[in-house]
């Protein structure tokens, strides 16, 4: 099962008072708006991640050569390896050729008529909602939910959990899924990016093949150095 997979196809992803079920969606809307998914062309940022048990420290500067954009930092906090090095830039730039637009992932992925107002307070509203995945398995037993920051309008985190076992197919059981983004500001008075990406899966396939997969990746030291 790869990773990325999970977190592309698990990742689902407001102005003024809302009192009916009707607004939640504008409110919704407002909220990925907000979100600063081109950061890449003007800032430059640390890349802290951990995959398949090697915590990689990256480094993002877009001033640079297209294919030069990114460094390897360290590796489990030791001087990455000539070899380290290469593949890392190979892979980035691989994804980033391939990537698709966070924005539309998360508008086809949630379903605005199934937003309910779990708790309101004079700083945020805290949403369930029920994703847009094909498998009713998964649906079923998951919760899912998005808190939105009303000074900023802005999605602070969404999460989706296991809150039993899931069992997507013959022989097949997940024990635990869970795929958490958060967001903020990328200084103070900055725009809003995303900050966190926290994926985890574990469980058996057919039966007695055990998997525990993570990863986590964390966005930081951003730096304004295009304007």
């Amino acid at each position: 099962m790869s990773i990325r997979l999970v977190f592309v196809t698990g990742l689902v992803l407001l102005s003024g008072v809302s009192t009916s079920a009707e607004d939640y969606s504008d409110l919704l809307d407002e909220a990925i708006e907000t979100i600063d998914w081109d950061f890449e062309e003007e800032w430059a940022f640390t890349e802290t991640s951990l995959h398949e048990e090697k915590l990689f420290v990256g480094h993002y500067d877009p001033r640079l050569a297209e294919d030069a954009r990114w460094s390897l930092v360290s590796v489990d906090g030791r001087e990455p390896t000539d070899r380290q090095q290469r593949k890392f830039q190979h892979d980035k730039n691989d994804h980033d050729s391939d990537s698709d637009d966070g924005l539309s992932r998360i508008t086809t992925a949630v379903k605005p008529d199934t937003l309910e107002l779990a708790e309101e307070t004079d700083e945020y509203w805290l949403f369930t909602f029920v994703p847009d995945m094909d498998q009713k398995e998964l649906v079923d037993s998951v919760d899912a939910a998005i808190k939105i920051i009303k000074d900023g309008h802005y999605v602070e985190f969404l999460e989706i959990r296991n809150k039993e076992d899931i069992k997507p197919g013959f022989g097949t059981k997940i024990t635990r899924f869970l795929t958490r983004l958060t967001f903020g500001p990328a200084i103070d008075g900055g725009p809003i990016v995303p900050q966190t990406v926290n994926v985890r899966v574990t469980g058996r396939a057919l039966f007695f093949i055990g998997f525990d997969e993570t990863e986590a990746i964390k966005y930081s030291d951003f730096e304004q150095v295009i304007k």
